[in-house]
């Protein structure tokens, strides 16, 4: 008995020292938008003390009933949560307060963004010695792009992306081979104040003084007619808000053949962007196959290849599905009917008949075929 009582209490401490590793924030804010892909909702909040200013922001939602509930217009209450190493953050204890708006704020258009296998705009950028690059220079490199601005006071934001960046830059130069088909770029979308000099001076922070590495790394700014078709193509989103610049965090890795390969945004590690980047200089395969393993990273593999203790019942998982004959479903594993399940969505799985085109579902189909 006493030995019962012990271990119940122990595990009672083991789970009070794992809460108090994550630190949390009240929110109060209303919805102005909602991606259901991406498990995002974007709401409009005050001051957090201690988290951030002001702002318009996009946050995750594991919770999904509540988040197909959320509408642009409500107002809600809820806890941001941050992990303990501050690399991650989202919502809990979401909850409505208000409904009266909904109907009256209008939803925003997100950014025209470039599909995977699609190329990038041959957009001239100034970088830290005032020469003028353009992303086309690149080619024949993978090129890993993200955007800051250098005044950015939130640690979890630019200053993460930078210092992340400069483990990248540090594990590639390890190896001249990989040093020399790679490339980095920073790009500021705060042209005014980030000059070639403020921005030499920024990137010199982050190589520990050494000018050679801005060879392999680049710090640049894009004037104002050009910020933001390059900012929609690559799904940046952001919003000047008194002294600050709400965004999103947006990274995006180009193929040595000059179009998109893969997105992320928030959940992401360096290692992960290191081997992305090592694939894409090593991998022979077609634009094609490309966009399909990028669209199945993005809209399937968190739910199919990861555990999610959110979901009542485990997605199945894909790989080998064609092997079996016969989909989750209990349907013929064709490629036909897997298209349709695709689109019109199946139980608590979305349909995505409203986000993808008949070639990205192609794509996807294809990708699964090499998960056989």
């Amino acid at each position: 008995m006493k030995f019962g009582l012990s271990l119940a209490l122990a595990l009672m401490l083991l789970v009070s020292l794992a809460c108090s590793h994550r630190k949390t924030y009240p929110l109060q804010g209303e919805v102005r938008g909602k991606d259901l892909t991406a498990n995002e909702v974007t709401v409009n909040h005050g001051d957090i003390p201690g988290f951030m200013p002001a702002m318009t922001m996009p946050y995750k939602v594991n919770n999904r009933a509540m988040l197909q509930e959320l509408q642009p217009g409500d107002k809600i209450a809820a806890e941001i949560v941050v992990s303990q190493d501050g690399n991650n953050y989202w919502l809990e204890d979401v909850r409505i307060t208000d409904e009266s708006r909904r109907g009256k704020v209008q939803e925003p258009t997100g950014p025209r963004m470039l599909m995977p296998g699609e190329r990038v705009l041959d957009v001239p950028v100034v970088n830290q010695d005032g020469r003028l690059i353009r992303l086309t220079d690149f080619q024949g490199k993978a090129l890993l792009i993200t955007f800051i601005y250098t005044r950015c006071p939130m640690p979890n934001f630019c200053p993460r992306l930078s210092s992340q960046f400069a483990r990248i830059h540090d594990e590639l130069k390890k190896s001249p081979g990989e040093y020399a088909k790679t490339h980095l770029l920073t790009i500021s979308f705060d042209p005014d104040y980030d000059t070639p000099a403020i921005l030499r001076k920024y990137g010199l922070a982050y190589l520990d003084g050494d000018e050679t590495g801005f060879s392999h790394w680049d710090f640049a700014s894009v004037n104002a007619k050009d910020l933001s078709p390059l900012a929609e193509s690559l799904g940046l989103q952001y919003e000047r808000q008194d002294n600050q610049i709400a965004h999103t965090m947006n990274i995006v890795l180009v193929a040595p053949d000059g179009t998109v390969r893969q997105y992320w945004s928030t959940e992401w590690t360096w290692t992960d962007l290191v081997k992305s980047m090592r694939h894409a200089i090593h991998d022979s395969v077609s634009s094609g196959e490309v966009h399909g393993h990028a669209l199945y990273s993005r809209l399937c593999a968190r739910c199919h290849d990861t555990s999610n203790p959110d979901l009542r019942k485990e997605p199945p998982n894909l790989h080998g599905l064609f092997r079996a004959n016969v989909l989750p479903s209990g349907a013929p594993a064709t490629d036909e009917q897997l298209r349709r399940t695709i689109i019109a969505g199946f139980k608590t799985m979305p349909a995505f008949e409203h986000t993808l085109s008949e070639a990205d579902v192609d794509a996807i189909v294809r990708y699964l075929h090499k998960l056989n």
